[in-house]
């Protein structure tokens, strides 16, 4: 009886009228591996509220840990996940967990990032992302990775299958709130948001060496 009292009183912010309202939507989002920005006011707000009791929370039952950061004059939380392989944005028991073109995206997401870290717009579209492949600083290991060879010109059809390749990772990310795309049936076009830091902080070993890591991927057809 003691324990069951105990036990009551350790989630007793669960009873609250707004977070019965919004505990399911919540729950889901950050089991996914969402991250909660400043800018979704109540999902937000409910956590800052009781972030102390949530952090419990996640640590008691799922044995995840509540994590709030602030970048860029932006905080946002997220669950931080058991580390056992990289990848891990997301539990792969409940969501999925990244592949090799979600992390060869998310790394040219972080050199765009970092290449505009002074500037406030972080904004950026399609042909950014084409100049980074074939003129940045890692373009060979790209090239060899999206087209097989490192040349001097693509076809539209070669180009055409990349770009559909990173607009299925852009919809993903946009998802998971590393990055706020622009609704467009024609372009991509997206803002890189601070949240990107916390894919930048799992894979800081491997960004520091990209050329030698994406030797190590292989891209599925």
């Amino acid at each position: 009886m003691e324990s069951n009292t105990s036990e009551q009183a350790e989630f007793e912010f669960l009873k609250d009228t707004q977070v019965q309202q919004h505990f399911s939507e919540l729950n889901i989002e950050l089991l996914r591996g969402v991250h909660i920005l400043s800018s979704d006011v109540t999902l937000f707000g409910i956590l800052d509220l009781y972030r102390d009791p949530f952090a419990h929370y996640y640590r008691k039952l799922y044995s995840l840990e509540l994590q709030q950061r602030t970048y860029d004059g932006i905080s946002f939380f997220y669950l931080e996940f058991p580390i056992t392989g990289k990848g891990k944005l997301s539990n792969s028991t409940l969501f999925q967990e990244l592949d090799a073109e979600s992390t060869i995206v998310g790394f040219i997401l972080a050199n765009l990032y970092y290449a505009s870290y002074f500037s406030f717009d972080k904004k950026f579209h399609w042909d950014d992302i084409q100049y980074e492949i074939e003129h940045g600083e890692h373009k060979e290991a790209y090239q060899n990775l999206f087209f097989n060879a490192s040349r001097a010109e693509y076809s539209d059809k070669e180009w055409d299958n990349v770009k559909r390749q990173f607009r299925v990772v852009i919809n993903f990310f946009d998802r998971i709130r590393l990055i706020e795309k622009e609704e467009s049936e024609e372009s991509i076009h997206f803002t890189v948001l601070p949240s990107i830091l916390h894919f930048i902080e799992i894979y800081q070993k491997e960004l520091e060496n990209t050329d030698e890591f994406l030797k190590e991927i292989k891209l599925t057809d």
